[in-house]
């Protein structure tokens, strides 16, 4: 039971995702241009612009697992691996691409979905954002913990006395798009996340997209906007791929 109530508790919590998802009645607003096809000018108001500029809109119920597609939304991103890893919270050190902002979103998202708790994922969240990033506690992932724990009747922290075991494992990822300088890149990853409750598991698509800045040598959590929210699907699903999401590649 436990791990149905994990489950609706996930769906309704992300439904604010999908105000006119696809599929809607007719005067829903068209779809936006796609993803990452070009550079924006650089500066404040392009990184503005680029972070809401809002993403495709898939059915809230493309997050459950379901048929994989036959085709690709284009080459797998290959991701570069990090160069600092010890006694750190979350790897860094990645390289000043898109790649490497894409890399660094993956690892943030890897830890701090560990346990579903929305304590870790502020941790981790905070240990790679400038100053100036929106609070952890504002971001979309943080709202949907803390919804999650609540429709499971689990402790809004901590690990769970019952045996639930939660995690989010990376297979897709896009960008968004960046400023023309590079320093600036909107990056997105989706992956499974798996809740097992003493054996009993369930899985679905969890996605998301965060700014990113290069500062000095290291990716970080930007200053300013976040994000519009991505679009989540279950990994390689035709929604998935419609959305843009690549396969990744290490």
């Amino acid at each position: 039971m436990l791990v149905f109530v994990l489950v609706v508790a996930l769906i309704v919590s992300l439904t604010s995702m999908f105000d006119n998802p696809a599929g809607s009645a007719a005067g829903a607003p068209p779809q936006p241009a796609p993803i990452g096809t070009g550079d924006s000018a650089s500066g404040p108001a392009a990184e503005a612009e680029l972070a809401a500029r809002p993403m495709l809109q898939i059915p809230l119920a493309a997050i459950q697992p379901h048929a994989l597609s036959t085709r690709t939304a284009g080459p797998p991103i290959v991701l570069p691996a990090p160069q600092q890893f010890v006694a750190t919270l979350v790897p860094t050190g990645f390289p000043d691409t898109a790649e490497g902002a894409v890399a660094q979103l993956v690892e943030l998202m890897r830890v701090g979905l560990s346990g579903g708790d929305p304590q870790v994922w502020a941790q981790t969240y905070n240990s790679v954002a400038e100053p100036g990033a929106q609070p952890a506690s504002r971001t979309t992932t943080s709202n949907d913990l803390a919804d999650l724990r609540r429709g499971a009747h689990l402790r809004p922290t901590g690990p769970s006395s019952s045996g639930l075991r939660m995690s989010w494992t990376p297979t897709s990822a896009m960008v968004k798009g960046s400023t023309a300088d590079g320093t600036y890149v909107v990056a997105c990853a989706l992956g499974e996340f798996v809740a097992d409750n003493n054996g009993r598991v369930v899985s679905f698509g969890w996605g998301d997209c965060l700014p990113m800045r290069r500062v000095n040598d290291q990716w970080k959590i930007a200053s300013g906007p976040t994000a519009a929210t991505a679009p989540s699907a279950w990994p390689g699903s035709d929604e998935a791929i419609a959305a843009g999401w690549r396969d990744i590649q290490r």
